[in-house]
């Protein structure tokens, strides 16, 4: 194989091409050498400064998918001949890392196949011909006038009230004197003052009407943000007293309601499309006197006319299709391949064993893959692991030279998508060795699925270190990785099985829809492609402090691009911990102080400020979970 080199500052010679390695077939004699098609590539990411800081190799097909596994010690060197190098390639087993005497681990069980463990029920989203219908609190649901009246006469008596029938303002402050305005605003703060509204005159019997008649209806309100912690509490109590407790997982709290999907939004405020997206539901307005010259072509005024206004039957109308990923364009125009893409820094070990693991994925059906690095600058030696593996894999090494801050996770992300030439994203880390099933479980789950409906999926991890372990060992036979350690990570707050399992009801959350983005990580979430797309990637001012950025970007996939998030059984991972770290071997004991770590002190993360101004509830349940983590230790 030839190749050619240049640094960061050279220039690429205009002709330059890198090719293939030459073909053994009889065949190709007559052929010319396959070149890279595409070389010739449009860098649109300022971020990547050279052509050459992209590199993408390809090796045949039947030598990085089809590894076969050895049936006995001698064949083993020569099937790691054979099947993990390119054809022309001098093999080298000299030099093999001796591995570390530790004890054996407990064997994973090994499984053919998949199972889903959960899948997200889309209560966000209707199916078939049912209407999806939003519907406001303040002034709507709820008599809003009534219980400012009444808590204004209470607090400020030497304030004139003015008549809900003379109000001309959404906001109330607006039709008080200036003067007033103070005592006008903090009317919302009084304790019980949004529990103790009444519900407006058939407002309760209308939403369980369109539940009974099979409609998805979802309480979207926005929380005063002065008060925003007891405004919350109290419009979930008002649902759960004038509902029902069932009630309480369909409530939404935003302050932009243009994040959620529905057709129709029946809201008194006049202007409640503006917003971040272009609105996907109808305005109906709720009639009040201050929005009456809102032009709409939907206006409530009576509860008990709801089906006329909203133009539907009282039984569901099975002549009309209303499912919106009806007409949802084909996610995966090319077929389903994958695009497997991981940042990396500093961990030239561990990314041996991770891409190790990628050469020894099972692959029984026709599908491809590909890899992509994404290098924050790192000072080990990124190269010898590119020249290593770039015969066994097909291999993009993308190599950031300039880089204020190297812990810059979700612009190396969107970076490596963006290179991607596969419909369906890998998310990984550069320390997660995947399942040898994993690609083709994905395969199998993908293909049973309408390929217009979008999911987003994860799996256990397993915790376990590799340190004295070598990557050559791995791609001779996938079984080594059964004597890795199992251990406590504190990267897993020291639980013996992945934390999101024992401790965070991930599977009974995520079917029910309570926050279940929250359990979507960085190092190993799968998802289309062109759903990243639609929602603008990871949202990058993430970079530079610890975590959040992938729930966040699992948040949006969720809300804004629809993606079902889901759980796949048969498909475990295996973190890696990093060298040197604190662990104990499964079966320890661990001091409780010893889990007091960082992870849990949020107050200099201004991460962890903007997720939870972001997603409402967010805060509440972390702290649940923690609490259910670690007990009395934490700071948040």
């Amino acid at each position: 194989r030839q190749t050619c080199r240049f640094k960061s500052s050279d220039s690429i010679p205009a002709n330059f091409h890198r090719s293939r390695p030459a073909r053994t077939s009889s065949t190709s004699s007559s052929r010319r050498p396959t070149t890279l098609r595409r070389r010739r590539r449009r860098f649109s990411d300022p971020r990547i400064r050279n052509p050459n800081q992209l590199r993408r190799d390809h090796a045949p097909t039947t030598t990085s998918l089809t590894a076969t596994k050895p049936s006995s010690s001698s064949d083993k060197l020569s099937s790691s001949k054979t099947s993990n190098m390119a054809p022309n390639m001098p093999s080298n087993p000299k030099g093999l890392a001796t591995d570390a005497a530790v004890p054996p681990a407990a064997k994973m069980q090994k499984t053919e196949g998949y199972s889903i463990m959960a899948e997200a029920v889309p209560e966000h989203y209707h199916s078939g011909n049912k209407l999806t219908v939003l519907v406001d609190m303040d002034n709507t649901l709820c008599d809003y006038e009534e219980a400012f009246v009444r808590a204004l006469k209470a607090t400020a008596p030497e304030v004139a009230v003015v008549a809900a029938s003379d109000r001309l303002n959404w906001d109330i402050c607006k039709d008080y004197p200036a003067a007033a305005e103070a005592k006008v605003r903090a009317v919302n703060g009084v304790k019980g003052f949004f529990a103790g509204m009444k519900a407006n005159p058939g407002a309760i019997a209308a939403l369980k009407a369109m539940a009974a008649a099979g409609h998805n209806v979802l309480i979207v309100s926005a929380p005063d943000p002065d008060f925003t912690a007891q405004c919350s509490e109290e419009k979930y109590r008002w649902v759960e007293e004038h509902l029902g407790t069932e009630w309480r997982s369909k409530v939404i709290l935003t302050r932009d309601k243009t994040t959620v999907r529905g057709d129709f939004l029946i809201d008194d405020k006049p202007t409640c499309d503006a917003g971040a997206l272009k609105a996907e539901w109808q305005h109906v307005v709720y009639d009040q006197t201050y929005n009456r010259a809102k032009d709409t072509g939907k206006r409530l005024s009576d509860w008990s006319k709801w089906e006329e206004v909203l133009g539907v039957k009282a039984e569901l109308d099975c002549s009309v299709a209303r499912n919106p990923r009806l007409t949802q364009e084909n996610l995966y125009p090319n077929g389903i391949n994958f695009s497997c893409v991981f940042p990396s820094f500093n961990q030239e070990s561990i990314v041996k064993k991770t891409l190790a693991g990628l050469v020894q994925q099972k692959i029984k059906s026709d599908f491809k893959f590909e890899v992509i690095i994404v290098d924050n600058n790192s000072t080990d030696d990124i190269d010898a692991i590119y020249k290593k593996y770039r015969t066994k894999l097909d291999l993009t090494l993308v190599q950031r030279r300039k880089l204020a801050n190297t812990f810059s996770v979700p612009s190396a992300r969107n970076m490596g998508i963006q290179q991607a030439k596969y419909d369906y994203i890998i998310g990984m880390d550069s320390d997660v060795i995947l399942n040898e099933n994993f690609l083709e479980n994905m395969y199998q789950f993908l293909s049973s699925k309408p390929n217009n409906v979008p999911y987003m999926v994860t799996a256990e991890r397993i915790f376990v270190c590799t340190e004295g372990y070598s990557d050559d060992k791995l791609l001779e036979d996938y079984t080594e990785t059964e004597r890795y350690p199992r251990i406590l990570s504190k990267a897993n707050y020291f639980k013996p099985r992945d934390n999101r399992f024992s401790h965070g009801n991930i599977l009974e959350n995520i079917k029910k829809g309570w926050q279940p983005w929250a359990y979507f990580y960085g190092m190993h979430t799968a998802f289309p492609k062109k759903i990243w797309e639609k929602i603008g990637g990871y949202n990058e001012v993430y970079d530079g402090y610890w975590g959040y950025d992938d729930i966040h970007f699992a948040w949006e996939m969720t809300v804004k691009g629809g993606c079902l998030p889901t759980v796949l059984g048969g498909s475990e991972v295996f973190h890696q911990e990093p060298y040197g770290s604190e662990w104990v071997p499964l079966g320890g004991v661990v001091d409780k102080l010893g889990t007091s770590n960082p992870r849990l002190n949020k107050k200099d993360n201004p991460n962890w400020q903007r997720i939870c101004s972001t997603i409402d509830g967010y805060a509440d349940w972390k702290s649940d979970y923690y609490q259910k983590l670690a007990g009395d230790i934490v700071t948040l």
